[in-house]
């Protein structure tokens, strides 16, 4: 009995130990993983200076099928058709082309970062400024489109980065033209109302001038239609007395002929059929 109760209780022993070890041995691994997970797991300082993703704008130009160039922001390309945003005098529209209008033989694409998309669209609004015609939207998009390549240069590089300074540069550059332009419009504004109404004087005064010559040709043809009046009533009056007098005349002369002709016939009856006498006497006097 005492040999089978120290056998037992040397068994549980033995388990007891196996049971400590196997667990120091899945411990270990454990405490390594995690040690591991610490030196790999950055710190905030190491999470602020990695640098994020950059985005990319895909660019393409290709032919129509009629000679156009079409280039731009390729939006979305399948096999039946194709979308593009591209600058059409100084305004961003989206065109969508069929695949049977295009030349596919001529399509190239590239991507560019996104950024340097904006900041090249910055570049083309701003060079449009000064010509006075859509200045203020040019402005309103080049200032736009600075800041918004700055906005997406910052989150790929270090704030106080050259490119960034750079871009600073531009979009305070751009403002002090602005504010130069609206001073210089508002003085061209103002010289043009003074233009404007010394040239409105002077038409004014040509005008006058003009309707005044316009009045006395007037009145020099009312003149002249009136003198011809006056003789075209004279004229017609010296006819109508002129026809009258010959109107007379033919009616005396028409008296004169009747009175003749009454005359002759008279007398031709009296000569071939003279009165019938009746002398007293004869036989046929009591009939």
């Amino acid at each position: 009995m005492n040999i089978t109760h120290t056998s037992i209780k040397m068994t549980f022993v033995l388990l007891i130990v196996l049971v400590f070890c196997f667990s120091n041995l899945r411990s270990q691994p454990v405490s390594k993983q995690g040690e591991t997970e610490q030196k790999e797991s950055p710190t905030p300082n190491e999470v602020k200076q990695r640098p994020a993703r950059s985005n990319f704008v895909e660019m393409t130009d290709f032919y129509l099928r009629d000679g156009r160039l079409v280039f731009g922001r390729l939006l979305s390309d399948d096999k039946n058709k194709i979308t593009v945003e591209q600058l059409d005098e100084g305004k961003m529209i989206v065109s969508t082309y069929s695949k049977k209008e295009v030349d596919t033989r001529t399509e190239h694409t590239k991507n560019i970062p996104e950024y340097q998309y904006y900041l090249e669209l910055g570049e083309y609004f701003a060079g449009r400024t000064w010509d006075f015609r859509d200045d203020p939207d040019d402005f309103i998009q080049a200032i736009r489109s600075y800041e918004q390549a700055r906005r997406l240069l910052a989150e790929i590089k270090d704030p106080n980065s050259e490119k960034i300074s750079q871009i600073d540069q531009k979009i305070k550059h751009i403002e002090a033209d602005r504010e130069i332009w609206i001073k210089e419009t508002t003085s061209r504004a103002k010289l043009k109302k003074l233009e404007f109404e010394a040239d409105i004087e002077k038409r004014l005064k040509e005008l006058e001038e003009r309707l005044d010559s316009i009045n006395q040709q007037v009145n020099q043809m009312m003149a002249g239609v009136k003198n011809d009046y006056q003789k075209l009533e004279k004229t017609l009056s010296d006819m109508n007395k002129d026809i009258s007098g010959r109107l007379e005349i033919i009616d005396e002369r028409l008296g004169t002929d009747r009175r003749l002709i009454e005359r002759i016939i008279f007398n031709h009856h009296w000569r071939w059929y003279p009165p019938y006498l009746i002398l007293p006497g004869r036989p046929d006097s009591n009939q």
